[in-house]
C-alpha cells in the first residue's frame, strides 16, 4: 500500500499544492482585505446581517470581527470548493482507475484487493486535513484569535472528510468515473440547498440535515461549537465503512448499480446524434430536474426576503452591483442573485457533457465510430447540440419553477435565460482544450468552472482587482440584470456568443487536424 501512496502522491504533486494554498489564500486574503478596506467592521456586519439575501448565500453573521466576517464572506465557497476537490480526488484514484484498466493490472501484483481505496482514502484525507491547518494557520499568522482560526480550519477539514467518504462510495455504487463524481456532486447540492434555505428561511434547524450547515454551525470566532463537527465525523466513518464493505464485495470494474445495456438490434441508434443523446440524456435529466427542485426552493425563499435600509454604504455597494434603478425592491435583487448563481454553476454543465467526447476518445470508442461514414466535426457536434442546447433547457427548468414558487410562472424566465450566453463561453474553453490539448482538457475545464466562479466576487478583491474591472475577465457580471431594473442590451451578449462561436470554431479545426489520442 504504501507504493500505492507514493504513486498518487506523485500524481496529485503538481495539482494538490496549489488548490492548499488557494484556499489559504481566500481565507486569510479575504481578511487582510477587511482589516484593510473596511473603517467601521462593526457598521459593516450590522449591515450584512440585515440583508437576508445575502445571509441566504453566505450564512449567519456569528461574529462581528474582521475575521469574524472573512470568514462569513468565505467561508461557503471554501467549503465548496474543498468538498469538490475531496470528490474529485478520491474518485479519480478509486473508479478512474478501474475504469482504465490500471487497477485490474496492479491488482495482478502483490497487492491487497482493498489497498487501492486506503491508499485513495488516505491521501485525500491527509490533503484535505493538511489545507484546513493551512487555512486556519494562515489566519492565525494575522494576528486572529488562535481557537477561533483552529475552530474555521477544523470545518473546512470536517466538509473534505465528509465528501471524501461520499467520493469513495459513489466509486463503489457506479461503473463510470464521470457517473460516481456526478452522484457525490448531487449529495453536494442537496447540502448546499439545505444550508441555503435554513439561512434564507430563518429555519436555522435545518443546517443539522446538511454536511455544509455543519460545518457553518462550528461559528468560527463566535462560540467556535466544535460539538458540531461530530456528525460529519460520524457520516464520514459511516460512508468510509460503507465504501469498503461493497468494495469487498464486487468485483473489479463493476459496480454496485449495474449498466444497463441497449436492447439488442436497436433500430434507434440511426446517427452519431441519436448516439450523443443516448450518452448525454442521464446528465441532463439529472441537471434538468435538480434545477427545477432548485428553482422552487429558492424561489419560495423571495417572498420572505424583507427591505433593509438602503443608507449604509455596504448596501449601497450591494445595490450598485445587482440592481439597476431606485425602484427596485431587495426581492428584485434577490431574484436576480438566483438567476446569476444558477447561471455560474450551470457553467459546469457543458463542460461535463463536453468532456464525454473525450472520454469516448480515450476508451477508444470514438474510433470506431469514425472507422465509419461519420466525419470528426459531425461526431463532435452531435455532443456540441446537447452541451449548449442542454444548458438552455436546464436553465429554463429553473426558471419555471422560481416563477411557480412566487406566482409568475413565466416571470424570471427572461433572467435565467439571459444567462445563457455566459454559459457558453466556459463551453467555448472547453471545446478549445479538447482539440489542441485533449489530454489536459478535463484539468482545463475543471480550472475554467473555479476560475469563472470564485475570480469576481472573490478571488478578484482578494487580489486587489476591482469587481468592476473584474467584469472585464468574467461574463456573468456584464449581463443585463433584467430582473433588477435594467433593460436588456443586446451589446454584452452579442460580444459573448461571438466569442463562443470563435473558441468554438477553434477546437472543432483543431479536432480536424490532430490524431486521436
Amino acid at each position: 500500500m504504501t507504493t500505492l501512496i507514493r504513486l498518487i502522491l506523485r500524481r496529485e504533486r503538481l495539482i494538490a499544492p496549489v488548490w492548499m494554498l488557494l484556499l489559504a489564500v481566500l481565507a486569510a486574503g479575504q481578511a487582510n482585505r477587511y482589516a484593510t478596506a473596511i473603517p467601521s467592521i462593526g457598521d459593516f456586519a450590522r449591515e450584512m446581517a440585515a440583508n437576508k439575501a445575502l445571509t441566504a448565500f453566505a450564512g449567519e453573521v456569528y461574529s462581528p470581527t474582521v475575521a469574524g466576517m472573512a470568514v462569513w464572506k468565505n467561508a461557503d465557497a471554501i467549503y465548496t470548493v474543498i468538498a469538490l476537490i475531496a470528490i474529485l480526488m478520491v474518485v479519480r484514484h478509486t473508479r478512474a482507475e478501474e475504469e482504465s484498466g490500471r487497477a485490474e493490472l496492479v491488482g495482478a501484483g502483490v497487492v491487497g484487493r482493498l489497498a487501492p481505496l486506503t491508499a485513495a482514502l488516505t491521501v485525500t484525507a491527509a490533503a484535505v486535513s493538511l489545507a484546513g491547518l493551512l487555512a486556519g494557520l494562515s489566519m492565525a499568522a494575522m494576528g486572529f484569535d488562535l481557537a477561533g482560526s483552529l475552530a474555521f480550519g477544523a470545518a473546512i477539514t470536517a466538509m473534505g472528510l465528509v465528501f471524501t467518504g461520499v467520493g469513495a462510495l459513489a466509486a463503489q455504487l457506479t461503473v463510470g468515473a464521470r457517473t460516481a463524481v456526478g452522484l457525490a456532486a448531487l449529495v453536494l447540492g442537496v447540502s448546499y440547498l439545505l444550508r441555503f434555505v435554513a439561512d434564507g428561511s430563518g429555519l436555522t434547524a435545518l443546517k443539522w440535515l446538511s454536511p455544509q450547515g455543519w460545518s457553518h454551525l462550528v461559528k468560527p470566532y463566535g462560540d467556535d461549537n466544535w460539538a458540531a463537527l461530530l456528525p460529519g465525523l460520524a457520516l464520514t466513518a459511516v460512508t468510509v465503512a460503507a465504501a469498503y464493505r461493497l468494495a469487498g464485495r464486487r468485483d473489479v470494474g463493476h459496480g454496485v448499480i449495474p449498466e444497463r445495456p441497449g436492447p439488442a438490434g436497436s433500430t434507434t441508434l440511426r446517427g452519431p446524434l441519436a448516439l450523443a443523446w443516448r450518452l448525454q440524456r442521464g446528465l441532463l435529466a439529472g441537471w434538468t430536474v435538480g434545477y427545477a427542485i432548485a428553482g422552487l426552493a429558492l424561489g419560495a425563499l423571495a417572498l420572505s426576503i424583507p427591505e433593509v435600509s438602503r443608507q449604509g454604504a455596504a448596501v449601497q455597494e450591494f445595490l450598485a452591483r445587482y440592481t439597476a434603478g431606485d425602484g427596485v425592491s431587495m426581492t428584485d435583487a434577490y431574484l436576480w442573485l438566483i438567476a446569476l448563481s444558477l447561471g455560474y454553476v450551470a457553467a459546469l454543465y457543458p463542460l461535463l457533457a463536453l468532456l464525454r467526447l473525450r472520454g469516448e476518445e480515450a476508451a477508444g470508442r470514438a474510433e470506431l465510430l469514425l472507422a465509419t461514414p461519420v466525419g470528426r466535426l459531425r461526431w463532435a457536434g452531435s455532443h456540441l447540440v446537447f452541451a449548449l442546447g442542454g444548458s438552455v433547457v436546464i436553465l429554463t427548468a429553473a426558471g419555471l419553477g422560481i416563477g411557480l414558487a412566487t406566482g409568475d410562472p413565466l416571470g424570471v424566465l427572461p433572467g435565467t435565460l439571459v444567462q445563457v450566453p455566459a454559459v457558453w463561453v466556459p463551453a467555448g474553453v472547453g471545446v478549445l482544450a479538447f482539440g489542441l490539448l485533449p489530454r489536459a482538457a478535463a484539468g482545463i475545464s475543471w480550472a475554467t468552472f473555479l476560475f469563472v466562479n470564485l475570480f469576481g466576487e472573490v478571488l478578484g478583491p482578494i487580489m486587489g482587482i476591482d469587481y468592476w474591472i473584474a467584469k472585464y475577465v468574467v461574463p456573468f457580471p456584464n449581463l443585463p440584470m433584467v430582473l433588477s431594473g435594467e433593460e436588456f442590451t443586446p451589446g454584452p451578449v452579442a460580444v459573448m456568443l461571438a466569442l463562443t462561436l470563435a473558441l468554438v470554431a477553434g477546437g472543432l479545426a483543431a479536432l480536424r487536424r490532430r490524431a486521436l489520442l
